[in-house]
């Protein structure tokens, strides 16, 4: 498993009742359960919390496996935080290393690390449950809609949108093209573990300016795309199928509702 293997941005095609919602309220509902998941501390909240994750994987008919993977690249993002606050934490020392710089784990750090490890782990599993379902078009016609009334303030709202999309379908790109070359360096001898600083440095170089050799012809094609098609900045456009909030949304903002009410009831019994 590589960072070049980042599923985020991916599109993941089942037919599920996560995929057909409304992106707008997907992306609406992503930035509440992310709050929600940094405002949840009661240990009664964190394993209700983590059910009703668990059960949106499950209603999204993706492999739960799909996203280990994905959040197994952040294995060490994890480690370090759970580390970080199990040792620089004050409170209660539960074990003493001896050494000479003398360090102690605390219970509240031991507490503290598991917590915020865990937030990280569900705000990012939640990205990936919204680039998992929602087509990077969709998710550009949502944020569209969403900042629509910026308009009346002269923001640029479709060509911003347009951007968004762009940036979310490079990052894989970008993680497709860094792997090819990598390997592609490594097979005609090149080890960045090998050799001094300059060394290193040129083999780096090596693979950095491929990458971005290519990024920038992906580029330029897309804006010969784009032409082609007669996209003008600025200029208003229209969609072949507008969105629609339908019944399956009215039932999913019921359950989001449930979920966090049941959340902070359980962390204020608790």
């Amino acid at each position: 498993m590589s960072f070049f293997s980042i599923p985020l941005g991916q599109y993941y095609p089942a037919q599920s009742v996560i995929h057909n919602l409304d992106p707008r309220f997907k992306i609406l509902a992503l930035a509440a359960l992310m709050l929600l998941t940094f405002s949840v501390s009661a240990p009664v909240a964190v394993i209700l919390h983590t059910a009703a994750l668990l059960g949106c994987v499950t209603a999204s008919s993706i492999p739960l496996r799909v996203f280990a993977r994905g959040l197994k690249i952040f294995f060490f993002l994890f480690l370090f935080t759970a580390v970080l606050h199990l040792f620089f934490t004050p409170g209660t020392a539960i074990l003493r290393l001896p050494g000479p710089v003398p360090l102690k784990i605390t219970h509240e750090g031991l507490v503290r690390g598991a917590l915020i490890s865990w937030r990280l782990l569900g705000v990012i599993a939640l990205s990936f449950l919204l680039t998992f379902t929602t087509t990077p078009l969709r998710v550009t016609r949502g944020i569209e809609a969403l900042l629509a009334p910026l308009g009346k303030f002269r923001f640029p709202v479709q060509d911003f949108s347009l951007m968004m999309m762009i940036a979310i379908r490079f990052i894989p790109v970008l993680a497709t093209e860094t792997d090819r070359v990598w390997k592609a360096q490594r097979s005609r001898g090149a080890d960045l573990r090998k050799g001094g600083v300059k060394a290193r440095a040129r083999t780096l170089l090596s693979v950095l300016y491929p990458v971005f050799s290519g990024l920038f012809r992906r580029a330029d094609e897309l804006a010969i795309a784009l032409e082609a098609r007669g996209y003008v900045p600025g200029k208003p456009r229209t969609s072949m199928c507008p969105l629609r909030w339908g019944r399956g949304d009215g039932i999913a903002l019921l359950v989001i509702l449930f979920w966090v009410g049941g959340i902070f009831l359980a962390g204020r019994v608790v």
